[in-house]
């Protein structure tokens, strides 16, 4: 699962010298980079890989290939949504065709598809990068903290990068399953070449042996970036792994762990009207965010970022033509008084910046741009509501009822003052939960890979359009929920087995 174009990047390090991480002397995000690092200079001295992994960060909002489509992680959590059935929209705009219609899931010969699939493997690559120059680089005195953060930081990124991948293009794990079937290629060296697809279970098994080390080497280092990895965060993603496992004893164990850690160092659920930031600027605004991607205004992200295409007014066709609009029948869920009623318009009559903008029912208020022109904003990429989130339903479908309603609850009240538990147990519970998940964390790209785990069928809701969208249903396994292997990938490296 290295595709031709891995080689390619591999070969043009060789070449040319230079990494394809940018780097900066300060925080990641808070200027433009100016330079490359080249790979003589990585392997000289620890600070020169903080700034290679610096570059990694950088390259989560970075645009691929040029299109408008694809800006990094925050433009692959639009894909992911529109994939799924919370999200839609009126014109033919970014993502109708790749994702909201499905054109491109069993397709290999599909841009889109390998667009996706090359960049997080680029992300596993440099990161192996940076591991091996670790094991050449001298480590001074005092640099021992700096040394366990770098490393702890890498292995991060290659779970992370492989967990992406797993999840789309691999069947789903089975708790209690072999899962034997196919799962991915996992890299843990920068060479390339032919690999086999591991099993699914080796697969997950590789995920957490690297966010357990990361775990134990990010213990007790403060890392005063949101842009960056700290211990915190690795255990919310270990919470998110076992989530796909589910291993739900350890989903709300490691959950409940990331949330202790996560509010000893300040963060905290918003409240009132924090809700209403418009999360462009949710680093400064609140304390919800435990990792993120933290842009600054002089940054150049124009039309590809995450708030050209998910506000609701940044003056954008991808907006003007399409603004997006929840599932009706999601919205119905809320109840009156939950304050994330406001994150929609369900009359479609709100003000839009102007007559040029289509109007829509239940059209998109909770992501709002800094300005008509200006898409630049800060895109979390994990908050502490979804901790809460996983582990209330880890604890409802384990039998845990209890558990569940008292940490449901918690985290329920913040977005509800006036909720009060209405005595669900078992399934009840557990679909209120995730009722309250598909609300809370719409637009942020869980939703695809929720359904897929839970082997569920999409179900679109009224206010789609079939003559738009193409299919308003489609069943759980149907073809289309594991994507097709992309053909640059196997014509490069056979022992990549296609899924279809």
């Amino acid at each position: 699962m290295i595709m031709k174009s891995f080689k390619y990047i591999t070969m043009g390090l060789a070449m040319a010298g230079a990494m394809s991480f940018s780097s900066c002397a300060s925080d990641f995000l808070d200027t433009i980079p100016t330079a490359d690092v080249s790979t003589s200079l990585i392997n000289q001295s620890l600070d020169n890989l903080y700034f290679a992994l610096n570059g990694i960060h950088r390259e989560q909002v970075s645009q691929e290939s040029g299109s408008q489509g694809y800006g990094g992680e925050p433009g692959f959590m639009v894909a992911r949504d529109c994939s799924a059935d919370d999200v839609t929209w009126l014109k033919n705009t970014w993502y109708k065709s790749a994702n909201l219609n499905w054109q491109s899931n069993a397709d290999g010969n599909a841009s889109h598809n390998a667009r996706i699939w090359r960049v997080y493997y680029q992300w596993v690559m440099n990161a192996n990068l940076i591991l091996e120059g670790l094991e050449n680089v001298e480590v001074g005195a005092g640099q021992e903290k700096l040394y366990n953060q770098i490393k702890g930081e890498a292995l991060t990124f290659r779970a992370y990068g492989h967990f992406q991948v797993v999840q789309l293009w691999a069947d789903r794990y089975v708790a209690g399953g072999a899962n034997t079937h196919l799962g991915i290629p996992y890299r843990m060296d920068s060479k390339g070449g032919e690999l086999a697809r591991s099993t699914c279970k080796e697969t997950y098994e590789n995920i957490l042996a690297d966010l357990n080390e990361a775990a134990s080497l990010l213990a007790g280092i403060e890392v005063n970036d949101v842009n960056h990895f700290s211990e915190k965060v690795v255990w919310g993603l270990k919470a998110r792994v076992a989530l796909a496992m589910q291993d739900y004893a350890n989903a709300a164990a490691w959950a409940e762990k990331a949330i202790q850690l996560a509010e000893a160092d300040g963060n905290a659920l918003m409240e009132g009207d924090q809700l209403f930031c418009g999360f462009a600027d949710i680093t400064t605004d609140t304390k919800e965010a435990m990792y993120a991607a933290k842009t600054q205004n002089d940054q150049t992200v124009y039309f590809y970022s995450f708030y050209a295409n998910m506000s609701w007014n940044f003056s954008s066709t991808a907006i003007r033509q399409g603004v997006k609009a929840i599932n009706a029948d999601t919205y119905d869920t809320m109840s009156e008084t939950d304050l994330r009623r406001a994150w929609w318009d369900p009359t479609g009559k709100m003000d839009v910046p102007t007559s040029a903008f289509k109007k829509t029912e239940y059209q998109n208020r909770k992501f709002t741009a800094r300005a008509t022109s200006n898409a630049v904003g800060n895109v979390a990429f994990m908050r502490l509501a979804e901790m809460y989130l996983i582990a209330a339903e880890a604890y409802a479908r384990a039998g845990q009822d209890a558990q569940a309603q008292d940490i449901f609850s918690r985290f329920q009240v913040t977005r509800d003052p006036e909720y009060v538990g209405n005595g669900n147990t078992g399934d009840a519970l557990a679909e209120e939960i995730m009722n309250s998940r598909r609300v809370e964390l719409w637009g942020e790209g869980f939703r695809f890979t929720d359904l897929k785990r839970l082997n569920l069928p999409i179900k679109r809701g009224r206010n789609f359009d079939i003559t738009f969208c193409t299919f308003l249903e489609k069943e759980a396994g149907a073809d289309g929920w594991i994507w097709e292997i992309p053909k640059i990938e196997t014509d490069y490296n056979p022992l990549c087995e296609k899924n279809y």
